[in-house]
């Protein structure tokens, strides 16, 4: 069990540490800004004006979003740090990735992101902001507080679909064209072959062909939304995917078409190059509100980026030099001070962090952000020894920590994962920290460690339909062979009931986040 919650530690190589103090000097010497609307914050250096437009067209792209995919709103907010330029991006995310992309979107168990260059220009690629803004924000619909796992060609054909969605005058908007660099990769590479591209993964896609798997996914999910009729048969396709069935057998016998025919229908699409477009309007009960624009401090703006540089891990190597730079502006504060003990302590460099935390005053110990770095610090620390070495003392202090930090702060799933872990070191009934456990996968059922630890206490339990919807989608997470192997023999051994089973298709969404015995709001009281 020990060596799971140690592979969940984020490592990061101390050669990192050292980095160009030019580029962390220009990223926080910008002007940053905090555009605030109903369902987003974007923290950009770009021009402000611009990016409350681009705010604005995303509340309606939300509004219409969530009435055609029939998605939950959950209300939950997304942050889009938002870099002006390939420098600003590059500080962000390093030299080499801002060369490979124009934007990244992750969902973590400490909530989800998106970032984005906005100028849309590197080395490889052209892609404008918007248009991957609406691609990324369609993941987050489709995936927020759900299980359900689509298809590879379909999880991108069809935010490529969404991507283009343009408003008119009053309410109207209009959706279908296809995206210029998607038009662009069919016609000087074609199409993928049918059955390779409904059988492609992430991982099994070499990323020189990953273009051409969301051009030819963007191609054929055109036709099933537009043109099949088949759209009700395409989700029990969907249902029969996640619950392990064969993807091309699968589309073949939902559709109630032949490989062939569909393969035919597919091709045509691509010989004939023309795509019908669909207008419509937006929500009567969509209300326009005006974002709010505010300037960041200097000060705030070097605790925002030091920490998107710590929780994403992309390049951490600008940390040091930025905290150079805050010191020599006098822009330290005892926040940014937290954030360097949360890195250390990411590291294993548990010493660092419990000097730096002992920096803290007094008065700003009762803060989250200083809560939250001593209890990972002393859980980590623990972790990391072994025997009697371990301390009951400091797992005492950090499930103490963790039980204020759940009951003050009950969104944040890394609250109850922290505390569950607590509790089976200090030896509570598995009963107890199970129900923790189970908070935290609620809150995010696809954060990998979370959700095979769940599974894992399932089977245990012979809970066969709770175990079996959380190991199907799992398994499509799943890059090592042998685990995939483990959990597919575990779902033999424990298969659901027919009715169970017929729960399970059934049921796409996790389910509520609260106690599970009890139906009302968590609490954490071990």
């Amino acid at each position: 069990m020990f060596s799971r919650f140690i592979a969940s530690i984020v490592l990061f190589s101390s050669a990192l540490l050292f980095a160009s103090k030019t580029l962390a000097d220009n990223l926080a010497a910008d002007t940053w800004y905090e555009i605030d609307s109903a369902n987003f914050r974007i923290v950009t250096n770009g021009d402000p004006g611009a990016v409350r437009s681009l705010a604005e067209d995303l509340e309606r792209y939300r509004a219409v979003a969530l009435s055609l995919l029939g998605a939950n709103d959950d209300g939950a907010k997304l942050t889009i740090y938002a870099a002006a330029d390939r420098e600003s991006y590059a500080g962000l995310v390093g030299d080499d990735l801002s060369e490979l992309t124009n934007g990244l979107f992750d969902t973590t168990a400490e909530g989800s992101y998106a970032l984005v260059n906005l100028d849309g220009r590197t080395g490889e690629r052209q892609l404008e902001a918007r248009e991957f803004l609406f691609h990324e924000y369609t993941h987050f619909l489709s995936y927020n507080g759900t299980t359900t796992h689509y298809p590879y060609w379909y999880s991108e054909g069809f935010a490529e679909f969404m991507s283009t969605m343009t408003f008119g005058p009053g309410r109207a908007y209009q959706i279908g064209a296809i995206p210029g660099e998607r038009a662009m990769t069919l016609l000087y590479t074609a199409p993928v072959p049918l059955q390779e591209l409904l059988r492609a993964t992430v991982h099994n896609t070499p990323d020189e062909e990953k273009g051409r798997v969301y051009a030819s996914g963007w191609m054929l999910a055109h036709w099933i939304v537009m043109k099949s009729g088949k759209t009700e048969e395409f989700k029990q396709f969907v249902k029969d995917y996640n619950n392990g069935a064969d993807p091309v057998e699968a589309l073949s016998k939902n559709l109630g078409m032949s490989i062939g025919e569909i393969e035919k229908v597919y091709n045509a699409q691509f010989q004939d190059g023309r795509f019908d477009m669909a207008r419509g309007e937006v929500p009567a009960n969509f209300k326009s509100v005006r974002p709010k624009v505010k300037a960041m401090s200097g000060q705030q703006t070097v605790v925002e980026l030091a920490r998107f540089l710590v929780k994403s891990g992309y390049n951490l190597a600008s940390l040091e030099p930025m905290v150079k730079y805050a010191e020599r502006n006098d822009l330290y504060t005892s926040e940014l001070t937290a954030v360097r003990a949360d890195a250390a302590t990411r590291v294993g460099d548990f010493d660092s962090a419990v000097h730096l935390l002992a920096r803290v005053p007094p008065s700003d110990r009762n803060n989250f952000w200083y809560q939250k770095a001593q209890a990972w610090l002393w859980l980590n620390r623990e972790i990391s020894s072994f025997g009697g070495d371990r301390s009951k003392e400091m797992l005492k202090k950090a499930r103490d920590q963790f039980v204020n930090l759940v009951n003050n702060h009950a969104d944040q799933a890394m609250n109850w994962y922290g505390l569950a872990i607590t509790m089976e070191m200090l030896g509570y009934p598995k009963k107890q920290y199970v129900e923790m456990l189970e908070q935290a996968y609620l809150r995010a059922p696809r954060e990998l460690h979370i959700a095979q630890w769940m599974a894992q206490e399932l089977y245990n339990q012979k809970d066969a339909e709770y175990f079996a919807q959380v190991a199907q989608p799992l398994m499509l997470e799943l890059t090592s062979e042998a685990e995939y192997n483990q959990m597919k023999n575990m779902l033999a051994e424990l298969k659901p009931s027919k009715g169970d089973n017929a729960k399970i298709q059934g049921n796409a969404m996790v389910k509520n986040k609260t106690h599970a015995s009890s139906g009302t709001a968590a609490k954490a009281t071990p």
